[in-house]
């Protein structure tokens, strides 16, 4: 059985992801890409995309730019088994276009003879939060079933919230569009 977390390679990794993160929060292209091993075999899934194979990594890069600010690291875990194999899961909270975000990112790294570390597969996601924490969440399906007179089931409530906050983290993004000034407003129907 390979060593588990050996000390030194923990802190290698951990000064490598702490580069990987500055380079990010910069858009350092050509650094973020000198990351990922040039592989077709190197994938790497984001919020809203799927790449597979180091060219399509780069060209995404090469016409994507970071929206975020405010990116924090929460939670880090390295497991690093042996000296060549190690996964880095964190954390982090941000800020995308003004609106706080938790997310996810995984990460395997692999020590190439010759290359060093590269990341040989990744993978981003956001965190469906509680905005208000969940007793603002049960509170809105109180009242919504309530005011719907819709009784709901203890055991479906999760499914729910979890239906409210998806649909909410939709929303959000075309709730803040502004519209041009002199845009045209399509007309309010009433009964």
């Amino acid at each position: 059985m390979p060593e588990i977390n050996a000390p030194s390679v923990v802190a290698e990794l951990a000064v490598l992801h702490d580069a990987y993160e500055l380079a990010l929060a910069a858009n350092r292209v050509e650094e973020l890409n000198g990351y990922f091993w040039n592989s077709p075999h190197t994938v790497r899934f984001g919020v809203n995309e799927h790449l597979y194979g180091a060219e399509a990594v780069a060209a995404y890069r090469q016409t994507s730019t970071p929206v975020f600010s405010e990116r924090r690291l929460v939670r880090r875990e390295i497991l690093a088994l042996g000296d060549a194999t190690a996964s880095i899961m964190c954390e982090l909270s941000q800020v995308v276009l003004g609106q706080p975000r938790h997310v996810r990112q995984s990460q395997v790294w692999v020590r190439f003879p010759g290359l060093g570390w590269k990341i040989v597969a990744a993978h981003v996601s956001n965190s469906l939060t509680q905005p208000g924490g969940a007793v603002a969440w049960d509170n809105y399906v109180d009242h919504a079933a309530s005011a719907l007179r819709l009784p709901i089931d203890r055991a479906h409530r999760p499914g729910v919230i979890q239906n409210l906050q998806r649909t909410a983290s939709l929303a959000e993004p075309l709730m803040a569009f502004e519209l041009p000034e002199g845009a045209e407003l399509a007309p309010t129907f009433k009964p």
